[in-house]
């Protein structure tokens, strides 16, 4: 599962969210900037595991605010499958690393325009992919909305 984290809305700022850098040693995408994600554990809730990987990856507590998007990748050996949810902070600041061991830290956290996905989409990310598609997705349905709320002469 990776999280869409929304920077708190800034009035006429377009949104942000919170981008975290994979280290330069992580065997599968090293030094991409991406989203927060973790693995489930046997028998974890989506709302559970929201709260673990904010806790251990960023050191907040969050709240899942649900999912958005899913997806698969066929990688060497193995499917891999995530889920993709909104959430927020509710608590804390991020700080990255955390101190616990056994699961990806990060080397840098920020909050960024949703573009600064595409390096790691192009690079492999399936979490990077899948919320550039919910981004673009969500652009149009406003740009729809807006078209519709104007009058032709």
């Amino acid at each position: 599962m990776a999280l869409v984290i929304e920077a708190p809305e800034s009035a006429g700022e377009p949104p942000r969210w919170l981008l975290v850098r994979r280290p330069d040693d992580d065997p599968d995408l090293p030094g991409v900037w991406g989203l927060p994600a973790g693995s489930y554990a046997a028998g974890e809730t989506d709302e559970a595991l929201v709260r673990r990987i904010g806790r251990e990856k960023l050191g907040v507590e969050t709240e899942d605010l649900g999912r958005l998007s899913e997806g698969h990748v066929d990688r060497t050996g193995y499917r891999l499958d995530m889920r993709l949810h909104a959430a927020r902070i509710v608590a804390g600041e991020p700080r990255v690393p955390q101190s616990v061991p056994g699961v990806t830290q990060y080397s840098e956290w920020g909050w960024s325009p949703p573009v600064e996905l595409r390096d790691g989409a192009r690079r492999g990310s399936l979490c990077c992919r899948l919320a550039l598609a919910v981004r673009d997705k969500t652009l149009r349905q406003r740009r729809e909305t807006a078209g519709r709320g104007r009058v032709r002469a």
